[in-house]
């Protein structure tokens, strides 16, 4: 267990670790700090209490918390992508940034679609 780093807490505080060991997480290449400044600067994340619409999910959400909103980036090379949800830029990770991986999802949930409909 000591490979994966405490990502945070769950229920019961009981300790949640990050999906990927601290070797491979190491290799990804973080966001940086001075063009993310400047990308806020830019295009400022909304303020606690304001509206935001996703551009992965589509859906509107009120800002809460700080981490509602994320600065998305590519762990490949740094880039940053732009503004979007916590839950969307998890959802992401947990899909490895894998496009691969990712149309095969959607090609499951429409086989998924057209079995149930088609019973």
């Amino acid at each position: 267990m000591e490979a994966f780093s405490k990502n945070q807490y769950g229920k019961g505080d009981r300790i949640l670790r990050r999906p990927v060991c601290k070797e491979c997480y190491s290799k990804k290449v973080k966001i940086n700090k001075n063009e993310a400044k400047e990308y806020e600067r830019l295009h400022p994340r909304p303020a606690i209490g304001e509206s935001f619409v996703c551009p992965v999910c589509n859906k509107e959400k009120t800002r809460n918390f700080k981490a509602d909103i994320v600065l998305d980036h590519s762990h490949i090379d740094g880039s940053i992508r732009g503004w979007i949800c916590g839950s969307c830029n998890t959802s992401i990770g947990k899909f490895g940034e894998d496009i691969d991986t990712l149309q095969r999802a959607i090609l499951w949930i429409k086989k998924s679609l057209k079995i149930f409909f088609t019973m």
